[in-house]
């Protein structure tokens, strides 16, 4: 019993001892208030009025208000504070110092100084301090600031909006001529550039041509001829016509032109216009009567009607006659040096004996009958021939004793008699001829070398043979087989068709006064210049009493020109052309 409650005494002992320590080590247990505050280290080091630094130690108040803070002598406000860490902002008239921490009357120094700097002021440039700009569109300049900036943005602005304007990205468009300054603001800080807005910057300005004349429904076109600027690239050029009721133009300069009066086209580029005034006339073509053209368009044979064209082979060749019967159009000439026929498009090469390029079918006639003739000439060694095609079947034509039939250029069909007017050679000289029903004569004449090119017998017993006389030759002509020379002989020339209509006879041709001219002949009258360019005459048909030539004329290249009652008309071609032929029904 006694050995018991010694060890019931040990035990009791441990439990109150261990007891007893478990209650010193509480965190419960009171302060007694007499620790000091301590600084271990600060950051940053260094820095500006109203930077915040970072304090951290231990034993500070986690109350703001209990804690006070120096920089020098210089009180700072707490921004954060806990036990052990203080956060204060650098204060006004701080200057390079140790910090100092007072908490509850007990102050602690840091060992090292803080270092107050200068506040540098935020300073920007831009990539341009001037600039030069036209007052369009396509001329603008970018403006960049070339400074680091940090995370401040730029606002942009313009001391005169009316002359000069930037957007939010710093691109600066003209407006007008003078001067703007753009201003750009970054942090208060500011930067400029002085935009100089003046007139140009094109030099010279020039269309292909001054004018032009049109039909209702035409079209064509301008172009521009001479541009000089101060710059590699101009602004587009914009077309604009003044009357869109008579002519309207596209942005190409391709003119259309509307109704009958004048319109004046203008084409600007930038700071300069140039013009080119349209004068639009009705429609040449007679209404309800069809015209057709025979030529060629470069080196392809075509054929116009209405001025309408029609390529009758994209080969190469032209077209010499066209003739009109109820609603087949025949057509002939030349294609691949070989003579060539085409009814309503359709080809017939008629001899292939040669490629020879003076190889040609010359003139094409249907009679009453329907019957289709058709002249013309093929080199058949040693000589050219003069050949005749009835319905597609050869016949050569007959040469006069001493003589070689060599050029068949016209034939025309009355009453059964059949007419064509070519030259025979004799030792190389040429001498005008003409076939009657197959039978040929050598026409007289004043001169020792003669040339015909067209014949027209008019139902009164008239058979007048066109052609030249002498050489380099004068225009000259044959009334049943005696010839005379066309006014005014003075000049070389040569008549290349005839016509007869209510007793006047008409032929076309050309003079030559230094430079060919096309010409018109009525009767023994003096010649009508149809143009003072070069040009040649081919044709000539009447109709209606209104005259019909058809040929060619120089105006900025080779036109195949339509003449009717001498108003001019240029056939659409996109080469330079010619035309040969015309018939009017």
């Amino acid at each position: 019993m006694k050995k018991f409650s010694i060890w019931a005494v040990a035990a009791l002992s441990v439990c109150l001892f261990a007891l007893s320590c478990g209650k010193d080590d509480s965190p419960d247990t009171p302060k007694t208030g007499d620790e000091n505050p301590t600084i271990t280290s600060f950051t940053p080091l260094s820095g500006t009025v109203g930077t915040l630094v970072t304090i951290n130690g231990t034993n500070f108040d986690a109350t703001k208000s209990k804690n006070t803070v120096k920089f020098g002598n210089v009180a700072a406000s707490v921004t954060t504070a806990s036990a052990t860490k203080l956060v204060a902002e650098v204060p006004e008239g701080a200057e390079t110092a140790k910090i100092s921490v007072t908490v509850g009357g007990k102050t602690v120094t840091s060992s090292d100084s803080f270092t107050v700097t200068e506040d540098v002021p935020l300073t920007i440039a831009l990539n341009e301090e001037a600039v030069t700009l036209y007052p369009y569109p396509k001329y603008t300049a970018m403006l960049e600031v070339t400074t680091d900036i940090g995370e401040n943005t730029v606002a942009w602005s313009s001391s005169d909006e009316t002359i000069a304007t930037v957007d939010t990205d710093g691109v600066v468009t003209a407006l007008k001529i003078g001067e703007a300054i753009i201003t750009a603001n970054a942090g208060g800080a500011e930067a400029t550039c002085t935009v100089s807005v003046v007139d140009g910057p094109v030099t010279k300005l020039e269309l292909d041509k001054e004018g032009m004349e049109l039909y209702t429904g035409d079209t064509g076109e301008l172009s521009i001829f001479a541009l000089e600027a101060d710059v590699e690239e101009t602004s587009t050029p914009v077309w604009s016509s003044d009357n869109t009721d008579v002519a309207t133009v596209d942005q190409e300069g391709n003119v259309t032109a509307v109704a009958e009066g004048e319109a004046v086209i203008t084409v600007t580029v930038d700071n300069a216009s140039a013009t080119a005034t349209v004068v639009v006339k009705t429609d040449v073509f007679p209404e309800g009567t069809d015209v057709y053209v025979a030529g060629n368009d470069g080196s392809k044979p075509v054929f116009w009607k209405n001025g309408e064209k029609t390529v009758l082979s994209e080969e190469n060749g032209l077209a010499r006659s066209v003739y009109v019967d109820g609603e087949d159009v025949y057509v002939v000439g030349q294609l691949n040096a070989h003579p060539a026929l085409w009814k309503n498009g359709e080809l017939t090469i008629l001899a292939e004996n040669s490629e020879y390029l003076e190889n040609t079918a010359a003139s094409v006639f249907v009679d009453n009958g329907g019957n289709v003739y058709v002249v013309g000439h093929e080199y058949r060694d040693p000589n050219l021939v003069a050949l005749l095609w009835i319905n597609g079947v050869e016949q050569v034509l007959e040469s006069s004793q001493g003589y070689v039939a060599k050029y068949a250029n016209s034939v025309q069909v009355l009453n059964g008699d059949v007419f064509i007017a070519g030259s025979s050679s004799e030792n190389q000289v040429l001498k005008a001829t003409l076939w009657t029903n197959g039978t040929p004569a050598i026409l007289d004449a004043i001169t020792t070398s003669h040339h015909t090119y067209a014949v027209f017998a008019d139902g009164d017993n008239n058979v007048y043979v066109a052609g030249k006389g002498g050489n380099p030759g004068y225009a000259a002509y044959w009334n049943n087989g005696s010839m005379k020379f066309l006014p005014d002989p003075i000049f070389n020339g040569s008549a290349h068709s005839v016509y007869a209509s209510n007793g006047n006879v008409y032929f076309a041709g050309y003079v030559d006064d230094g430079t060919f001219k096309p010409v018109l002949w009525k009767n023994n009258d003096a010649p009508q210049y149809l143009s003072d360019t070069f040009g040649r005459a081919e044709a000539v048909f009447v109709h209606n009493d209104k005259v019909y030539v058809a040929g060619i004329m120089s105006d900025n290249g080779y036109k195949p020109t339509l003449w009717i009652d001498g108003e001019k008309v240029f056939l659409p071609s996109d080469f330079e052309g010619y035309a040969y032929s015309v018939f009017v029904k």
